[in-house]
């Protein structure tokens, strides 16, 4: 792509954008506004607890407070394990029962997800809920079965908790700024996009100074409608009224004793040109005439 051509759709984006201004202010606005409405009203809201589990190999203590490397390694391949241990079908459906069965083992699947802190033997724990209340009691819930599980299952090392469980304060999801932000970025470009393909498939005819350099081409003159004229001046296209010599004004306005001055001057000019016309008319057929009769003599 050109110089010339990137200029040119740089001036478009920017005459769309200038043209449609306030009708895109309006539609961001009001897309923003049905945005934070739906986040604050409509959206069921949800709220997350959180606890975190320490994982370690053995149960015995080092008799020296050197780090053993290998057990950390082992601890860490535990974490991987009890990411598929907790999410069993065998601790879920004990959980669903420790609930009087207020949710399913399904329910709790999709509700509940375990994953390890930055590849260390920490486990995070996570429990989304419809109120903060039943967050927080089906995460501490869990996270006593857990314990047990994992003795159960493992049969080695132990498992304690660093960070409990707590009653979340406020909801996780949704949130209402950034879904205003959505909504209106949304309103903004999809207002501007069908503005702009608007303009793309606009087949008028523009001013001289758009075709040339457009096409690249030099325009010698332009043809006036002189069908759709108005007693003020030629209507070009929706660009406004163009005067004798290419003088045009976007919205129609120009002075009108200078027009008139240059309509009488063409009145003028046009009769002198038929008053020559009709003399040199004259003159040549005289001029026949004349060289026939000598002809026939």
């Amino acid at each position: 792509m050109s110089e010339q051509e990137q200029t040119i759709d740089l001036r478009v984006l920017l005459k769309v954008l200038i043209e449609h201004l306030i009708p895109i202010i309006i539609v961001t606005v009001a897309a923003a506004a049905i945005g934070f409405s739906l986040a604050k009203f409509v959206i069921p809201k949800e709220y997350t607890s959180e606890a975190l589990m320490y994982v370690e190999n053995s149960t015995n203590k080092q008799e020296d407070s050197t780090l053993n490397i290998n057990d950390i390694n082992v601890a860490q391949k535990l974490v991987n394990t009890c990411q598929i241990i907790f999410k069993s079908n065998k601790l879920l459906g004990d959980l669903s029962t420790a609930l009087n069965g207020e949710y399913t083992a399904e329910q709790l699947n999709k509700m509940i997800d375990v994953s390890a802190v930055n590849s260390t033997e920490v486990l995070k724990v996570s429990v989304k809920a419809g109120s903060p209340e039943s967050a927080y009691h089906v995460a501490s819930k869990f996270t006593e079965l857990a314990k047990v599980e994992f003795i159960r299952v493992i049969e080695t090392g132990s498992i304690r908790d660093v960070d409990p469980a707590r009653m979340p304060e406020t909801h996780t999801y949704p949130s209402a700024a950034r879904f205003t932000l959505i909504a209106a970025l949304i309103g903004l470009v999809g207002t501007y996009f069908v503005f702009l393909v608007i303009e793309l498939l606009d087949t008028k005819v523009k001013p001289e100074d758009d075709l040339a350099s457009l096409y690249e081409l030099p325009v010698f003159a332009e043809i006036l409608d002189f069908e759709t004229a108005g007693k003020s001046g030629y209507k070009y296209g929706k660009y406004g009224r163009y005067g004798k010599y290419g003088g045009y004004s976007r919205y129609g306005g120009y002075d009108t004793a200078e027009t008139e001055k240059s309509e009488s001057d063409d009145k003028k000019s046009n009769d002198d040109s038929g008053n020559d016309v009709d003399r040199i008319i004259d003159e040549i057929g005289s001029e026949g005439v004349k060289k026939g009769n000598g002809k026939e003599k």
